[in-house]
Formats: structure tokens, sequence, C-alpha cells
């Protein structure tokens, strides 16, 4: 197992530090961790936040954007992508 690392959770890191260049950077560093010795894969699991009525706080509108965002950027790097919704898996890529 030391060759898969999960971050779960991935909307309340980004609540922390709602940034997206550092959040940039730190898919960049995972991305090349895992392309540098075969067998190693990253697996992230976040909850999608960004559909639904939007946040009347300036400071939860932009969590939800960035978070967005930050699942755009993860889609574009992953190999694989699914949605679970109600318990039911979706491939979307």
């Amino acid at each position: 197992m030391e060759n898969v690392v999960v971050f779960e959770g991935m909307e309340a890191l980004i609540w922390r530090l709602p940034d997206r260049e550092h959040w940039a950077m730190f898919f960049q560093s995972w991305h090349q961790w895992e392309q540098n010795k075969p067998g190693r894969n990253v697996v992230w699991i976040g909850c999608d936040i960004t559909q639904g009525i939007v946040p009347l706080t300036e400071e939860e509108r932009n969590w939800r954007d960035v978070t967005g965002w930050c699942y755009q950027e993860l889609t574009s790097r992953c190999s694989r992508v699914d949605r679970l919704w109600c318990g039911l898996a979706e491939r979307i890529k």
C-alpha cells in the first residue's frame, strides 16, 4: 500500500486554504510523485459542493468556486474519474 495515497475530504481541505495557485502546485507535486515510479496511484475523494443554491457569503462563494476549479483541474490530470451518487457509481472518465 505504500504506492497508494488517498486524499479524502478535498472540499474540507480547500476550505482551509481556498487558493487556486496553492492547489495547482499541490496537484502538480503529487502528479509528479505518481509519475516517477510505476504502480503509484493518488486517489482524490471530495464531495460535490458546486451544485444547488449559491451561498450568500463571499467566503462561501469563493470556497465553492475554488473547489469547482480544483475538481476540474484534478479531472484534467486524472486518468480515471468516478462519480458516486446515492451509492451508484458513474464512470465519467
